[in-house]
């Protein structure tokens, strides 16, 4: 075979695979957050601990395997909490589910702070960041990141008289 036509066979298989490895990127899109419910499970002098459950909502056409989620709760601008899970849950294209996990918060000081008793009956500004760790069905570790973050308002008054429901605005 001429060397030429050997290069450009060559050139041409490498070009292939090289367009073939550009379709394995990802481009997924955020699951949209919403706080369902927050509930306290137990207090200590230094430490609370809050079952927060999330209305988790997948926006992309192909299901999402969470397979771990780590967040952050501000409340009027000040750290309230942050919250950890490793239940796996598979999350169907354009589907929704409700995921808790469980929000710790450290100082008995800080959420006297956040929370203004002035301002209890009315609803205060939060904001919730976290990470969803995702990949693929079969594997138990993680591939992928998907940051996400909601705001809005939450009514502590509310949130006390309704036995936790539908805490935010």
């Amino acid at each position: 075979m001429h060397p030429v036509i050997h290069r450009l066979i060559s050139l041409s298989i490498i070009s292939l695979l090289l367009s073939a490895c550009a379709g394995i990127t990802y481009h997924a899109e955020p699951p949209r957050v919403n706080i369902h419910s927050l509930r306290l499970l137990e207090t200590q002098t230094l430490e609370q601990h809050y079952q927060l459950t999330l209305r988790v909502k997948n926006n992309n056409d192909y299901p999402l395997f969470i397979k771990a989620i780590s967040s952050q709760l501000l409340i009027n601008g000040s750290e309230f909490g942050h919250g950890l899970s490793r239940q796996p849950v598979d999350l169907l294209a354009y589907g929704e589910q409700l995921i808790e996990l469980k929000l710790s918060s450290n100082d008995l000081g800080l959420q006297a702070s956040v929370i203004d008793p002035a301002l209890i009956n009315q609803a205060q500004p939060f904001r919730l960041t976290g990470v969803f760790s995702h990949g693929v069905y079969s594997l138990p570790a993680p591939l992928y990141s998907l940051p996400f973050e909601t705001q809005g308002e939450l009514n502590f008054a509310a949130l006390l008289a309704s036995g936790n429901q539908n805490p935010s605005k």
